[in-house]
């Protein structure tokens, strides 16, 4: 589903929940119902391990990723929260930015890299030379996220916990990697040390023929929690952080952790 087809509806259905709520004042359940917009950023930080893979009769090891600081993104959309005397229910829909920065570090064949191989000025057997490659990446996930939260208020209402599943709709994934290394000396065929030129390149990560086995799925859930503050009566401050417990490669085996923080302003409308 597009993602203007998500906003529609939801600005459809906030719509005539605030036309209800105004014109029915008799309706303890629709007088209860808070909406408006909001807005924020997102802090993405985690580490990847992709599992090794023969290239024809080459077998490339492990690549452990790790962190490489936190990754800056955005949110921005909808929100309706339902009150009830002992609990709320809040639903959203929202258009997110999540950068995720990694680095790691890998020895392979030069046989298991064909741009490696076709450098050279002439043909390898496998097991003679190998490189060491320095990756830099930056992945890049952009996704309609819709929270379901169920949460608790206290002094008074103006501060909230709470937590909920979120339902991610992927629109579009790709990674940014800067690879640069050495070709590694091997003084039995009279090799010296040699550095490689640092390249960058850029993969859709929804696309399985350029992705490979970091092909991203199009929808996945993650289990959210948060707390949130109200100064005044028409604004909203929160901060919740993110788990995408559903993964978020198709390949079961790559391994890792996720974890997104959001700091968000909200405007209540009605």
């Amino acid at each position: 589903m597009k993602t203007n087809q998500f906003l529609i509806t939801a600005l459809f259905v906030l719509s005539a929940s605030a036309a209800i709520a105004q014109n029915s004042g008799q309706s303890s359940f629709f007088s209860a119902i808070e909406g408006g917009v909001k807005g924020g950023v997102t802090f993405t930080h985690g580490f990847t391990t992709i599992p090794g893979q023969a290239v024809g009769s080459v077998q490339v090891p492990d690549l452990e990723n790790k962190s490489n600081g936190i990754g800056l993104g955005y949110s921005g959309g909808l929100w309706a929260r339902k009150n009830f005397p002992a609990f709320f229910i809040q639903a959203e829909v929202t258009y997110n930015r999540f950068v995720l920065k990694q680095k790691g570090v890998i020895t392979v064949d030069v046989n298991a890299n064909p741009a490696l191989a076709n450098a050279l000025p002439v043909s390898v057997q496998p097991g003679l030379l190998n490189a060491t490659l320095n990756v830099v990446s930056e992945s890049v996930l952009e996704a309609v996220d819709v929270p379901i939260l169920f949460g608790k208020r206290w002094m008074d209402g103006k501060l909230r916990g709470y937590a909920g599943p979120t339902f991610i709709f992927v629109q579009k994934a790709t990674a940014t990697r800067n690879t640069g290394g050495i070709l590694n000396a091997n003084s039995a065929v009279a090799f010296p040390q040699t550095d490689i030129p640092a390249t960058t390149g850029t993969t859709n990560l929804l696309n399985r023929y350029e992705a490979q086995n970091l092909e991203v799925k199009d929808f996945t859930y993650a289990l959210e929690l948060g707390v949130g503050y109200t100064p005044l009566p028409f604004l909203d401050v929160d901060l919740r952080y993110a788990l995408p417990v559903g993964g978020v490669y198709k390949d079961k085996g790559i391994k890792g952790f996720l974890g997104i923080a959001t700091l968000s302003i909200g405007y209540k409308l009605f």
